[in-house]
């Protein structure tokens, strides 16, 4: 999952001449196959057929002006090497039009783009983009178009060698190793337990389907991708009768069918080969596997296994049972008080439970629990069958499907996104890509009408014992932890390596060593001027000098300050509560982060904690808790801590929104030991998932832990220190549990006054008048005390530190703070950081070095790293960073 380019000049507006246009007529080789407003998206929208090549174009005409270009194909996996994301990446490396080792980066340094990148999906490829520049996005939309359909990977196979993979030998007498972008990123994917897990259930759940391969690439598979077989596929997929293109915004139609017709796809004649993904026939009985993941040389095994059941369900194209089967997840898994995760809770088995929908061809439901272990399998899957079993019998509680549906509805109506005309997309290719209608993905109100009108026929429960308790096409799956698997691996691709390289001659293995020189010297060479020419950059001409200024009004409710941005929000009001966090000391800061992880996770004085979630789905979009930083004037020495509270209502029911946050600042049950432990182990279970997944995230607030303020506060807060913290928590928690309570119920004293409380909120101006009388209310249940802000010392300082773990490549990250060396934040240190991410560590790193990433990120506050991300290297990326 990458880059991405696309294009076209456009006028503000849909042309008026197509309000006349009707179905059947035949605009610049387009034929309207229908014409239809959809009042979800609020906008015409007109489905297209390309007569002569096949193509498929949706274009949702409204007057946003930041316009979305995106053209997919459907990619079936053939193997384990990854060849739809290999490609995915190759075909970015230079086309017919744009001879360029890589139009992306050349764009990224000029480009008024919103969003540039691609995607690789089990059955799907995207190239989607975004601006709100009419030059700009015409550009985007030409290198795209020329990408895909004639990209030089036709000409140049070393495109395949530096984004797949390649044997690199620098020298006779050094050992070969395996390099290559793709190579790298799935090593590094591939390193998180979860990704294995589902590697090994797609495998079991569908062994005669495409979809038992991975398309983005098995690590240990992706060196067997041939150039044949690598050409072949983009043939077969590549075409325009096999592509879903999508257009969003404010852009002249017209003109963007003219343009894409007349380069592109009037040079294409129509295939009669229809790309299908076949389905997996059912099984006759469930199926029980196990399998393993790499684990760290003497790590704890106990409770480190993941368990899960997982059920393939009719049809993705499906909407109502799509929509049936996410309530269903929320219902009996994900919610607070859901009665698989209570049993399961109350029966002791793992840490944590989550359940979701994957949207392939076949639906698949996966119940999933974490930190358990092996020989509680069968133990889990007698549970959760029994548990569903009582809930058919007895009923799913209306009011919790009420508030399911109510949230489920609220989100979708409110489409919270600057980027809506990617979030359409994924709607419309979720019918469209199966049933050749993009519309019934995007008429969300239907579903919901036919939902609620079946939940009076049982409709979920029926649900439940037809895909569940009745379905034989499912799979109890074990994954255990193993010790020196890693090392294993190592060794057998090292084998591997050595023994090809013995049964070559000296001759070859000379051809070898040139080979790889020949292939680093085209990766250090620079672009022909010639090549560079035919990119058309954008000109400071170009750019709008009028920007839109988001003004914030300060203003004041019964003494509280309130920060108010008055807009058009679709009558939602979006609240919150800043709470300074400079009353605490140092020791109370990682307390202060789990209290915000158990606000809204506890009872209250007048609600269950199943009864407060639910109350949350019945009346609000969203309630959440968390901490955060700002500095005064980017000043590291001027840190401003923040508790904050934030939810989002429908306007007219901000009266339930501050009540809620009253009922959960003032009542929440903090002596609740029992609560607090299941929340705690369950907390704890994340951060373990988390630190295996996002290495680079744990090491930068490690890395500015050392020379800022702001990092040592997320190094405590929320970093591997504050991992560590829960980890003593979870381990001393019986003899602690008093001191806890203590400590949370002290920090909120502290923190929920009136007096240190900052509010804010986003509205349209009815709301605003409500919002100052239920704050003015709301404000009288805060108790009145005032404390001192403390002085924070942080003991850090410079370091160096390796942080070992089981992944397959690494995460090198080398900072500083440019301040204290003397130097002031100016507009040069953006440019220098485009130089030094684009022109340097990016070539450097990733596409000679063969890592995922190499970038660098100066910041105004000071902060500067060099990163790389997924890599095979150390001291050579070291080495990089001091060149």
């Amino acid at each position: 999952m990458h880059k991405i380019i696309a294009s076209f000049a456009l006028l503000f507006g849909v042309s008026t001449l197509l309000a006349d246009i009707n179905t059947g007529a035949v605009m610049h080789g387009f034929k309207l196959v229908e014409k239809r407003f959809i009042k979800e998206v609020n906008a015409e929208c007109y489905l297209f057929k390309h007569l002569s090549s096949g193509a498929r174009l949706l274009k949702i005409a409204n007057d946003d002006p930041n316009k979305t270009f995106c053209i997919s194909f459907k990619t079936v996996t053939e193997s384990d090497a990854g060849t739809p994301h290999v490609l995915e990446h190759s075909v970015l490396n230079g086309s017919k039009k744009f001879p360029v080792k890589s139009p992306f980066d050349i764009l990224s340094k000029g480009s008024l783009n919103t969003f540039l990148n691609a995607m690789t999906g089990s059955d799907i490829t995207l190239y989607p983009v975004s601006s709100m520049n009419n030059k700009d996005f015409h550009t985007l939309m030409n290198i795209y178009l020329d990408a895909v359909f004639k990209p030089l990977i036709y000409s140049d196979p070393r495109i395949l060698e530096q984004e797949g993979w390649h044997r690199e030998l620098t020298d006779p007498d050094s050992a070969l190793s395996y390099k290559g972008v793709v190579y790298n990123e799935m090593k590094g994917a591939f390193s998180s337990p979860t990704r294995e897990w589902g590697y090994q259930v797609d495998r079991l759940l569908f062994p005669d389907s495409p979809y038992r391969f991975s398309s983005g690439g098995y690590p240990a598979k992706i060196p067997t991708l041939t150039y044949t077989d690598f050409i072949n596929f983009h043939r077969k997929y590549y075409h325009p009768s096999n592509s879903y293109i999508l257009l969003y915004g404010n852009g002249d139609l017209d003109n963007e069918l003219d343009f894409i017709d007349q380069n592109y796809l009037s040079h294409y004649s129509q295939t009669a080969d229809k790309v299908t993904v076949p389905l997996q026939p059912a099984f006759k009985a469930q199926r029980t596997a196990k399998g393993v993941y790499a684990a760290t040389e003497g790590s704890e095994l106990t409770g480190q296994s993941f368990l899960s059941l997982s059920f393939v369900c009719g049809l993705g194209a499906d909407p109502e049972l799509a929509m049936g089967l996410q309530i269903l997840t929320k219902a009996l898994f994900n919610n607070e008080s859901a009665p698989v995760r209570l049993a399961l809770q109350t029966a002791g088995i793992g840490r944590d439970v989550s359940a979701w929908v994957d949207d392939l061809k076949q639906n698949v439901v996966h119940v999933r629990v974490q930190n358990a272990n092996p020989d509680e399998a069968e133990a889990f899957k007698a549970l959760v069958y029994e548990t569903l079993q009582n809930v058919v019998q007895t009923g799913l509680e209306p009011k919790v499907i009420t508030s399911i549906m109510n949230r489920m509805e609220f989100q979708l109506r409110e489409g919270n996104t600057p980027q809506k005309g990617l979030s359409y997309n994924r709607r419309a290719l979720s019918t469209w890509f199966w049933t050749d209608d993009p519309f019934p993905g995007l008429e969300y109100e239907q579903t919901l009408v036919t939902i609620k009108q079946a939940l009076a026929q049982s409709y979920l429960e029926k649900l439940i014992s037809r895909y569940f308790l009745n379905n034989p096409h499912s799979l109890l799956f074990t994954l255990n932890p193993q010790p020196g698997l890693e090392a294993e691996h190592n060794q057998a691709i090292a084998t591997e390596l050595a023994n090809y390289k013995s049964s070559l001659s000296t001759a070859e293995i000379d051809s070898v060593v040139d080979h790889t020189q020949m292939l680093i010297k085209h990766q250090q060479a620079e672009d022909s001027p010639v090549a560079l020419a035919t990119i058309p950059l954008l000109e400071l001409s170009d750019i709008d000098q009028d920007v839109d200024w988001y003004a914030v009004q300060k203003k004041h409710a019964a003494g509280v300050q309130v920060l108010r941005y008055e807009t058009f929000t679709n009558d939602i009001s979006y609240m919150k509560f800043y709470f300074d966090l400079g009353v605490l000391n140092e020791e109370q800061l990682p307390y202060a982060a789990l209290l915000s992880t158990l606000m809204g996770s506890l009872g209250t004085e007048h609600y269950s904690f199943g009864e407060l979630d639910n109350a949350f789905d019945t009346y609000l979009g969203g309630f959440n808790t968390y901490l955060t930083t700002y500095l005064k004037d980017e000043d590291d020495s001027q840190l401003i801590p923040k508790f904050v509270v934030a939810t989002k209502v429908f306007s007219r029911d901000q009266d339930k929104a501050f009540d809620l946050t009253k009922e959960v600042l003032n009542s929440s049950l903090l002596d609740d030991t029992t609560r607090i432990r299941e929340v705690l182990i369950r907390h704890q279970s994340r951060l373990a998932a988390a630190v295996k997944r996002d290495g680079l995230g744990y090491a930068r607030k490690r890395l500015f832990s050392y020379f800022t303020k702001a990092g040592q506060f997320d190094e405590l807060t929320s970093g591997l220190a504050y991992y560590q913290f829960i980890n003593n928590l979870v381990d001393e928690l019986d003899s602690r549990e008093g001191n806890l309570v203590q400590q949370l119920q002290t920090i909120a004293g502290l923190l929920f006054t009136r007096n240190n409380l900052v509010t804010a909120v986003t509205c349209d101006k009815s709301a605003w008048h409500t919002y100052k009388r239920e704050l003015r209310q709301f404000l009288h249940h805060l108790n009145n005390e005032t404390s001192p802000l403390q002085v924070w010392t942080f003991g850090s300082g410079y370091k160096n530190e390796g942080l070992l773990a089981a992944s397959k490549v690494q995460y090198v990250l080398q900072g500083a703070d440019f301040k204290q060396l003397g130097y002031t934040w100016n507009g040069h240190i953006r440019v220098l950081n485009q130089i030094i991410s684009r022109e340097w560590l990016k070539n450097q790193v990733r596409v000679i070095g063969g890592a995922y990433g190499g970038f660098a990120r100066f910041e105004r506050s000071g902060r500067v790293y060099f990163g790389s991300y997924r890599d095979p290297n150390l001291t050579q990326t070291l080495d990089n960073y001091a060149k």
